[in-house]
């Protein structure tokens, strides 16, 4: 299981997340139902979906965590650095003002999809670590994250970023989301094309298995 600063971003409830059944093993971690589950809850709360836990949801969902783990993994080994709470808590803030018109509204809302607010936070502050590490790895001419030469062991696997498979972004991400002013378009397609690659090589050198009860 996760043990570091990425850990609370999917299970913030540890007695739950020991009764649930494995949905995905992804190298030597693994990835539960219940984490499946919250994911795809978070994906539609932030999307302005209705709430979905169809199989086929799930499987969407468990996919993203996949490439999620891939990249957490890379992150802990360059010894990332994450965005500080307030950060995350800004970028709530901003979702809750332009999609809600009232406190009463947002919180309703959260109960529907079985969400909690600091899970919402978390989910925000992983998005902005994410994009983040993702332009300090593959924006051209842009640094490299900081690795210990004992972490070089897999030269072919180049650090990568994250990725929301095509799912749309919130208000809240956009405002984070490659914002600075140098951002070209051309340079975001590229940062995306070097994302998708390293993500397929990833995964195609990881054991990655997922367990057809789960989705079921």
């Amino acid at each position: 299981m996760r043990v570091s600063w990425l850990t609370p971003f999917l299970v913030l409830v540890a007695s739950a997340a020991t009764l649930d059944r494995v949905a995905v093993v992804v190298g030597k971690d693994v990835l539960t139902e219940g984490e499946v589950e919250e994911e795809a809850r978070l994906e539609g709360f932030t999307a302005s979906a209705a709430p979905d836990l169809s199989p086929a949801r799930r499987r969407e969902a468990a996919d993203r965590l996949v490439d999620q783990q891939l990249i957490r993994h890379e992150m802990e080994i360059s010894h990332y650095e994450p965005p500080r709470p307030e950060e995350a808590g800004e970028m709530l803030s901003n979702f809750r003002r332009q999609h809600f018109r009232s406190d009463a509204e947002f919180r309703a809302a959260l109960e529907k999809f079985g969400l909690s607010e600091e899970q919402l936070k978390q989910y925000f502050r992983w998005q902005l670590a994410t994009l983040r590490f993702t332009d300090a790895r593959f924006r051209p001419g842009g640094p490299e994250p900081a690795r210990q030469s004992a972490d070089r062991a897999a030269p072919e696997s180049p650090l990568p970023a994250p990725k929301n498979n095509g799912s749309p972004a919130s208000p809240g991400q956009q405002s984070a989301d490659r914002a600075a002013p140098s951002t070209s378009a051309s340079a975001n397609g590229d940062v995306d094309t070097l994302l998708d690659a390293w993500l397929k090589q990833a995964r195609s050198t990881t054991r990655i298995e997922f367990k057809k009860e789960a989705f079921q």
